[in-house]
């Protein structure tokens, strides 16, 4: 999104809040974070925050309003709908055709039975405990999947930047400790 659309953004949320102050400051920020976002879709997260939030919406609102609008109809179920997927499969499949049984799945439903392991989720003595397991685990990677769709593309090249250089200076730091083998202080002082 270019500069003046932000611009044009920040106006249709100034119609709805008149008393709202926008200065060039909020302007930059604005676009430094939405920028990544087509102005068509943030101009349509942004009406409909209106239309569900008595405030004005902010860069975060914005971001999550826009990701679930692009988030694919697949991706959309709950955790009850999810473990019902597997469920199915297990009564189709059994526990011998697991490609078959992971490939009738939604992605993300067979990423979390991949963790668990499609065998123990089949002959499982504990379907109940298997169950919360799941739910849990499912509950968990949407919630990381959406906080990773709301970053911008450059904030999470610049975590990565970061996350790289303080793992070289802990590599590099490493190499000046000295190792203790059965009591014995060996390597450089």
């Amino acid at each position: 999104m270019k500069k003046s659309e932000i611009v044009k953004l920040l106006a249709v949320i100034n119609a709805a809040f008149p008393n709202m102050q926008i200065t060039e400051a909020m302007v930059d920020l604005w676009h430094e974070l939405l920028s990544d976002i087509d102005f068509n879709l943030a101009k349509a997260a942004v009406k409909k925050i209106l239309l569900e939030s008595p405030y004005p919406p902010t860069i975060a609102d914005i971001r999550k309003q826009a990701a679930e609008i692009m988030m694919p109809e697949k991706n959309k179920i709950d955790p009850a709908e999810a473990w019902g997927e597997v469920e199915r499969a297990i009564r189709l499949y059994g526990s011998y055709m697991e490609e078959e049984a992971l490939s009738s799945m939604s992605p993300a439903v067979a990423r979390v039975v991949k963790y668990i392991g499609w065998r123990e989720i089949c002959l499982s003595e504990e379907p109940g405990v298997v169950r919360g397991q799941f739910l849990k685990m499912y509950q968990q990677l949407q919630e990381r999947e959406k906080k990773e769709a709301l970053l911008p593309e450059s904030l999470k090249n610049e975590i990565g930047q970061l996350t790289q250089q303080h793992t070289l200076k802990s590599l590099e730091s490493g190499a000046k400790l000295k190792l203790v083998e059965g009591g014995k202080v060996s390597g450089k002082d």
